[in-house]
């Protein structure tokens, strides 16, 4: 009777282990904060509990990279960074240091009477253009260039007096393919997705223009979307094309 007795409370004392051996621990990874707000190339540490070892993956790390458990903002943009293994996500805004101007409407093939919509009657119009005179004393004329009644090109044109300004404008929100400070001109990018694979949608120049007195911003979009270079974009032609209508 002993040894059926002294097995029994070994059985018991076996399941006992068991049970306890099968509870799930609770987890206790989380975020503190799901929203970080930086400019460009400032660093902030990820908050939350056990989120030091976790692998994050941004949706667009031309806006923010994610390294070490640190976010870093890149250019001006949004991106959603997500955990590669836990259900957790946090937004991440740059925002600029500068606002020369405000940027066109950059709706590429956008009609003219979309144009009108957002900013009204224009100062001047013909067949393939609208300009605009703007309250902005930086940056007081904005055009519009239209293909076969489709927005292909758009720019502004800049006091002489911004240049400077004007490239720290675009540098923080487009990646540079060329700067010539003393020239005042530059050609840069709109790029997006993943910096090993490059998205690019549209590509955007200044240059100094004597004729006008200032320096003109032009905007242009990809002439073939497979390709990721700043080849893919027509900038002589949109100088062009933006200069005949401000004639």
């Amino acid at each position: 009777m002993k040894k059926v007795i002294s097995l029994m409370l070994l059985f018991a004392t076996m399941l006992t282990f068991t049970a306890c051996g099968g509870v799930d621990e609770p987890d206790n990874t989380k975020l503190s904060k799901t929203a970080y707000s930086m400019y460009r190339e400032d660093t902030q540490t990820i908050e939350g509990t056990n989120v030091a070892d976790l692998v994050w993956e941004s949706d667009n790390e031309f806006v923010a990279t994610v390294k070490n458990s640190a976010v870093t903002g890149q250019y001006v943009g949004k991106a959603s960074v997500k955990s590669a293994t836990k259900n957790l996500s946090f937004t991440v805004e740059v925002k600029p240091r500068y606002n020369t101007y405000e940027e066109p409407y950059l709706e590429w093939g956008a009609s003219k009477s979309a144009i009108k919509a957002k900013y009204g009657t224009p100062q001047s119009e013909d067949t393939n253009s609208l300009i605009y005179q703007t309250s902005n004393t930086n940056a007081p004329i904005m055009l519009y260039v239209f293909e076969n009644g489709k927005m292909s090109t758009c720019g502004v044109v800049c006091k002489i007096s911004t240049a400077y300004q004007l490239g720290d404008f675009l540098v923080e929100r487009y990646v540079p393919v060329k700067v010539d400070v003393d020239n005042y001109s530059a050609t840069l990018l709109h790029c997006y997705g993943k910096i090993s694979d490059p998205q690019i949608d549209y590509g955007v120049a200044m240059q100094y223009n004597s004729s006008i007195g200032g320096v003109l911003v032009a905007y242009t979009g990809v002439n073939n979307s497979k390709s990721r270079s700043a080849e893919a974009i027509n900038f002589p032609k949109a100088f062009e094309s933006l200069e005949k209508a401000l004639k």
